[in-house]
């Protein structure tokens, strides 16, 4: 007797041939059955769907125990198997009538049992079972099947990857179709192949859908095809969607392109699938997970939930959320693309839209879930991308689509995306056919007027608006606790309004100014206010009151209770609220808080020192030189490389110094103002550098790259020794660091209007040839020259005309006004005409200009 062995039965090729697979499912052998041959399915001979299906239905997934009666020449195994619903296959197939004795079985003839199977298959043929009947017709094979409703019975026959099987899909009885379906709904890894490695997971997602389908009975519903016409279908076992299955386990991710297939009902089930492998690090996304759990900031774990308020809306996309520790973070909302300028398709729905979400948002209790992180890089910070659903659980993610006021973002492979993302794209084409929003045409809101444009301008305005009790307007931009740009849309003004009966403060850096303007912030933010005006100021401005409806009490005793601001003797008769104003400075006063914690009236502030008179013996000495600009740094410096001999030689010392860079030495440790070789984080490349500042705790290494001027943070061991044959005393560094004469950035604390500037100076200097003109040398640490740069093609027409004048003119560049050096007050000239050139950017409202003075309020 043979060796029994113990088997599972994985596939059945035909009705004479088994795959069968150990326990463990690592090794496979191939058994034929001794002496039978069966009818060819791959050659869709007669019988052999019908024969193959007599031991699918019956052994698929089962354990069976085989032994091995013979081999032939090619070691192809032959023998006969057993489970406890027979003895042996070989006569259960011949009694079927599934398959016949071979040929060639005469030769067998010393077998003992060949004479029982024979006497067995002569009782089949006179029972006309199986291939004996001679009714039996062969299967029709259809090359494609219709699409329909109605899903069809089919049999998995082959698995070709994770997402891809070979179905035989059960037209009629004998009609039958054997073709290639995508399993709708998700995409694989690429599994191995005889020629290729596959990725990771590929084959694990294969055999996870081979040890499920092979073979198995399931529902098929096609659903369309591919751009390259393979079909796509549910595939449906009775123990479910297998599609399902491959998410929760992480071995596949959602397939996009396939949304408008499936309908967002069915994809939204299998989002929620792969969010939460997702969010457990199975498999494709332990990476990911790994990234998303990098925050301890809860507001940016992926998946957290918490509640907040709408403090700020930036764009119908981005909003600044107030948290309840009352911190405030900017988030953007998921899958959601807001107007841009950029885009001269959606440009004029820009404030529309900004305005329909500010009208939904803003002020408002708000259910906030994090559905991805949007990392940090140059530009930008880390931001948050998030669901926002109201206090009644309406999504305000669909709402602004579906008004069409943002459009959907078509996510590249590995970007998260919300649950009910393909229900944004139904709804997104819902907004398109009804043409709302950025679909239709702009609408015809004509240009705000500037009522404080000067104060010549704001006095026709006084006599309505000082006639009127109180005006709805929305405060656009808080400049300061006390000063406001309010715009008025039934009158299709904007103004500025100064809050009356109270004090300026000069000290904008004092703690109580900031506080004040941050409470502004806090309460009244483009939120939707009631105004009276009775003045005008010597600029433009409008003084009077505001109120948060439905509170009659003006936003001055709210600043006054706290102590922020005080009350002006003069004026606070004029506000018609003069008692309740002296009473809450009196309290605030008898609370010692804010100004009068420590209020001494009898000791006045010194006046500012005046500027000690330097210039006696400087002078002016220009120098000019052709330049290229390599870098803007974050800070409005800007490096450039002479061009000249010097500079011809770097092409040639960089390709010796990335030669020589692997051989250079590590580093432990490095001091401030070191030279080192450091690697760029753009290419991975070593280049010359000076060490900035040094963390020791966290092992990070700030560094200026010495011939092109980037400064970047990088890890200590991106760093290497610089050896002595690449030092600056071999070759002088090629990069050289400078500052626009005259001019500063808009306020840091005015944070859009500060990238705005550095982005303009990107544009129009970096990469470009330009003439320098050096003022000054050294005017600051780290500072080699104070310069006015020349567009060579503009002197060529235009000999004074300097992109410093240009910035300025463009609202990006603001003129120094206080604490000149004493060179710079030898730039009289350039001052003057500086000064002008913003003046006129001021009354056009150009760039960071465009409500008014960024710098900080003026005295009324």
């Amino acid at each position: 007797m043979a060796q029994v062995f113990f088997a599972k039965v994985k596939s059945v090729l035909s009705a004479d041939t088994l795959v069968l697979t150990s326990q463990s499912g690592k090794q496979e052998r191939v058994l034929t059955l001794a002496y039978l041959q069966a009818p060819r399915i791959q050659a869709n001979e007669k019988y052999a769907f019908e024969a193959r299906e007599i031991l699918r239905t019956l052994l698929v997934g089962k354990q069976v125990k085989f032994w091995v009666l013979y081999k032939n020449n090619s070691d192809r195994e032959f023998g006969d198997v057993s489970t406890p619903l027979f003895q042996s296959l070989i006569e259960y197939v011949l009694s079927k009538g599934g398959a016949k004795l071979r040929d060639n079985i005469n030769s067998f003839d010393d077998d003992e049992d060949i004479e029982k199977y024979r006497s067995i298959q002569k009782e089949a043929e006179s029972a006309k079972i199986g291939l004996w009947n001679p009714d039996v017709t062969k299967v029709e094979l259809v090359i494609k099947p219709e699409i329909t409703s109605t899903p069809y019975d089919a049999i998995v026959e082959k698995v070709l990857s994770g997402d891809r099987v070979l179905v035989r899909l059960l037209i009629t009885k004998h009609k039958h179709s054997v073709v290639p379906v995508l399993i709708s709904g998700i995409r694989s890894p690429r599994s191995s192949s005889n020629d290729e490695q596959g990725e990771e997971y590929g084959d694990e997602a294969k055999e996870f859908v081979e040890n499920r389908l092979l073979l198995r009975s399931v529902k098929v519903e096609l659903i369309g095809e591919s751009l390259t016409g393979v079909l796509v279908g549910n595939i449906i076992h009775p123990n479910g969607n297998i599609a399902e299955k491959l998410l929760q386990e992480g071995l596949v991710e959602v397939s996009d392109w396939q949304s408008s297939l499936l309908g967002s009902k069915l994809m939204s089930t299998l989002r929620k699938e792969e969010k939460e492998a997702r969010l457990a690090g199975k498999r494709i996304w332990k990476k990911q997970a790994a990234l998303s759990s990098g925050s301890s900031d809860s507001s940016k774990s992926v998946g957290e939930r918490y509640t907040a308020t709408v403090a700020k809306v930036i764009s119908s996309d981005t909003v600044v959320l107030r948290l309840k520790n009352d911190e405030e973070v900017t988030v953007q909302l998921i899958s959601l693309k807001a107007p841009r300028q950029s885009d001269p398709t959606t440009s004029p729905f820009i404030s529309d839209a900004k305005e329909y979400a500010r009208h939904k948002l803003i002020g408002k209790h708000v259910d906030v879930t994090v559905e991805g992180i949007r990392e940090a890089n140059d530009n930008y910070e880390e931001r948050s991308l998030v669901t926002v659903r109201t206090s009644d659980g309406k999504n305000i993610n669909e709402d602004i689509v579906a008004h069409g006021y943002a459009s959907v973002i078509r996510h590249r492979k590995g970007d998260a995306k919300p649950d009910y993302w393909d229900g944004l794209i139904e709804t997104e084409a819902m907004a398109l056919k009804a043409k709302k929003g950025i679909h239709g045409k702009p609408s015809n809101t004509g240009k705000l007027i500037d009522a404080s444009e000067n104060a010549q301008r704001s006095k026709p305005y006084l006599f309505t608006f000082q006639n009127r009790n109180t005006i709805s307007g929305l405060v656009e931009h808080v400049i300061s606790g006390t000063r406001f740009i309010i715009v008025l849309p039934k009158e299709g003004v904007r103004l500025v309004l100064v809050l009356g009966g109270l004090a300026n403060s000069n000290n904008k850096d004092s703690k109580e100014f900031k506080l004040a303007t941050a409470l502004a912030n806090k309460k009244l933010y483009q939120r939707d206010v009631n105004i009276q005006i009775y003045g005008v100021d010597k600029v433009g401005g409008f003084i009077g009151n505001i109120f948060v409806p439905p509170s009659n009490i003006p936003f001055q005793v709210t600043l006054l209770n706290e102590g922020l601001v005080e009350l002006h003797d003069r004026s606070v008769n004029e506000t018609k609220f003069a008692a309740q104003l002296q009473k809450a400075e009196a309290d605030a006063k008898a609370k010692k808080i804010g100004l009068w914690e420590n209020y001494d009236p009898s000791v006045e502030e010194n006046s500012a020192e005046s500027l000690v008179n330097q210039t006696e013996n400087l002078k002016i000495e220009r120098k000019y030189l052709n330049a290229e600009i390599c870098e803007v740094l974050s800070n409005g410096l800007v490096a450039f490389q002479i061009i000249d001999s010097d500079k011809e030689k770097l092409k040639p010392f960089m390709a010796k110094f990335h030669a020589a860079s692997p051989k250079f030495a590590t580093v432990s440790s490095v001091k401030r103002n070191e030279y080192v070789a450091a690697k760029l984080k753009e290419n991975s490349k070593f280049y010359r550098a000076k060490v900035l500042d040094f963390n020791r705790a966290d092992r990070e290494v700030k560094v200026q790259h010495l011939d092109y001027g980037t400064i970047e943070t990088i890890k200590l061991s991106d760093v290497r020794a610089l050896p002595a044959e690449f030092s600056v005393s071999v070759y002088k560094p090629q990069a050289h660091i400078a500052q626009l004469s005259l001019i500063n950035m808009p306020p840091r604390n005015q944070e859009d209007y500060f990238k705005e500037a550095i982005y303009y100076l990107e544009d129009t200097l970096l990469d470009k040839q330009v003439v320098v003109c050096v003022t000054y040398q050294n005017p600051q640490p780290g500072v080699e020259y104070d310069v006015e740069l020349y567009d060579p093609e503009v002197i060529a027409t235009n000999p004074t005309q300097t992109i410093n004048k240009d910035m300025i003119s463009e609202g990006w560049g603001l003129v120094k006004k206080k604490n000149l050096k004493p060179f710079e007050l030898l730039l009289k000239r350039e001052l003057e005409e500086a000064t002008r050139l913003e003046n006129e950017a001021k009354s056009a409202r150009i760039g960071c200009w465009e409500f008014g003075d960024v710098e900080g309020d003026d005295d009324f």
